[in-house]
């Protein structure tokens, strides 16, 4: 996907669950809007700015580029802000039609000081 000024841009998020890996891919769809990609799923998310932190919700999905049901899709309660103490902390739950909480995770994250 191209990025700002001509550049490609994607952004490598890995997430450990008791040993348990999930990788994904982030980028940039337009102005408030990213696409993650959890092979062979990409999900398109709206990104609203709040005063305390930012709001993602799922506004569509496809495998590989073929839209999927709207009414099926995952549902998002998902955000991320930084606390006082400059971490960036997130707090993500995510449910299905029909089916309920497929997962929530919540924690924070710190710079690396090296």
């Amino acid at each position: 996907m191209r990025g700002l000024g001509g550049f490609h841009h994607v952004e490598r998020w890995e997430r450990d669950f008791g040993g348990r890996r999930l990788r994904s891919a982030q980028s940039p769809r337009g102005p408030g809007h990213i696409s993650e990609r959890f092979w062979p799923f990409t999900f398109d998310v709206a990104l609203k700015a709040c005063p305390d932190r930012l709001v993602m919700r799922v506004s569509g999905w496809r495998i590989g580029p073929l839209p999927l049901p709207a009414g099926l899709a995952p549902r998002s309660a998902a955000s991320e802000d930084t606390d006082a103490d400059g971490r960036f902390r997130f707090d993500i739950a995510i449910t299905l039609p029909l089916i309920g909480r497929l997962v929530r995770y919540r924690g924070w994250l710190r710079p690396d000081e090296s």
